[in-house]
C-alpha cells in the first residue's frame, strides 16, 4: 500500500532527528516508556514487537533502560530508510506494512507489542482492521500499548508577559498543519480503545496527559513542531502552493522568536493499554 505519511512528512535523516527528540520528549512527559501495569507483566525475557518503529527509537531506549536485558526486540516499518546503520545484538528491524496481514510465522510470538505516534500514516477507515492486525502478533495474555496525541484540540499558549510573548505565528502555523491532517488527526486517540475492544483485547485501559506536563520540555516541544511544519510548507511552496519562499523565511524567523519568548503548543498525550484474553 501507499506509504501516504511520505505525503506530509520527508523519511530522510534530518526527520530521523526530529523524531527521536520527539519520542523522547513525550516519553519524559508521559512519565515511562512501558505502561508499569504492562511491565510487571511481561516475562524476565520478553519478546517486544515495535511497530512503525521509524528509526527503532523505542527498542534502543528499551534496552538501554536494562529494565529486560534478555528480551528480543523487533521493529516493522513500510520504510527502512530511516534505520539505524548499526544496532545492538538483541535489536533487529525489518520492513513490513502494518496494513497488510503478517505473516503467520509472527502470529502470538510477542508478550508487548508497542505502537506511538502513526495517527499521520493512518487513514479514519483504516484503524479497525490495523488494530486487529496487530493483535494477532500477541501471544494470548500478550498486550498491545499504543500512544497517539489529540492534535484537533492542541492550543499555542504564551509563556511570558502579555506584552513580551507574542503566539500569533506559531498559532496560524500550527493551525495550517491541524487543517491539512483533520480527517486523520481526529482518529486514534479517538477512537483506539473501541478498536481495542473490536480486536477481542481485555483490561483496556487509557493514561492521559499533557504535552507540557513538564514546563522545562515546552520549549523543545513547540521547536520540534515547527521543525515537521516547515519542511511541509516549503515543499508546497516549491511548488507554487501556499506561502512563497519569502513569507516562509520570515515565518521561521518570527516563530523562532516567539518559542524564545514562551510561547508553546500543547496537546493531550494518550496511552491505552489491552490485553490478549489467554
Amino acid at each position: 500500500m501507499p506509504d501516504i505519511y511520505a505525503e506530509k512528512l520527508t523519511r530522510n535523516e534530518a526527520e530521523g532527528r526530529r523524531l527521536n527528540q520527539q519520542f523522547d520528549l513525550l516519553t519524559s512527559n508521559i512519565g515511562y516508556l512501558i505502561h508499569p501495569r504492562v511491565a510487571a507483566a511481561l516475562p524476565a525475557s520478553p519478546r517486544i514487537a515495535d511497530i512503525g518503529t521509524g528509526t527503532g527509537r523505542f527498542l534502543q531506549c528499551a534496552q538501554e533502560s536494562g529494565a529486560f536485558p534478555n528480551a528480543t526486540l523487533d521493529g516493522y516499518d513500510i520504510s527502512a530508510s530511516m534505520y539505524p546503520e548499526s544496532l545492538p545484538e538483541n535489536i533487529s528491524l525489518k520492513v513490513l506494512d502494518m496494513k497488510q496481514p503478517f505473516p503467520e510465522e509472527l502470529h502470538g510470538v510477542y508478550d508487548l507489542v508497542h505502537v506511538r505516534m502513526v495517527v499521520a500514516a493512518i487513514l479514519p477507515n483504516e484503524w479497525t482492521a490495523i488494530v486487529r492486525n496487530l493483535t494477532k502478533l500477541l501471544k494470548p495474555g500478550g498486550w498491545l500499548q499504543w500512544e497517539e496525541c489529540n492534535f484537533i484540540a492542541s492550543k499555542v499558549l504564551r509563556g511570558g508577559a502579555l506584552e513580551s510573548s507574542p503566539t500569533s505565528t506559531v498559532v496560524a502555523l500550527t493551525d495550517k498543519w491541524r487543517e491539512a491532517l483533520r480527517e486523520r488527526f481526529q482518529c486514534g486517540w479517538s477512537t483506539l480503545a473501541g478498536n481495542m475492544r473490536a480486536a477481542g483485547l481485555e483490561s483496556i485501559e487509557s493514561d492521559c496527559v499533557g504535552s507540557d506536563r513538564l514546563p522545562e520540555t515546552r520549549k523543545e516541544t513547540t521547536a520540534n513542531a515547527m521543525t515537521a511544519i516547515f519542511p511541509w510548507l516549503r515543499t508546497l511552496a516549491s511548488k507554487g502552493v501556499g506561502m512563497t519562499k519569502e513569507e516562509l523565511d520570515l515565518a521561521e524567523k518570527q516563530a523562532g522568536k516567539e518559542i524564545e519568548a514562551g510561547a508553546y503548543v500543547r496537546y493531550e498525550v494518550y496511552t491505552f493499554t489491552g490485553k490478549k484474553i489467554l
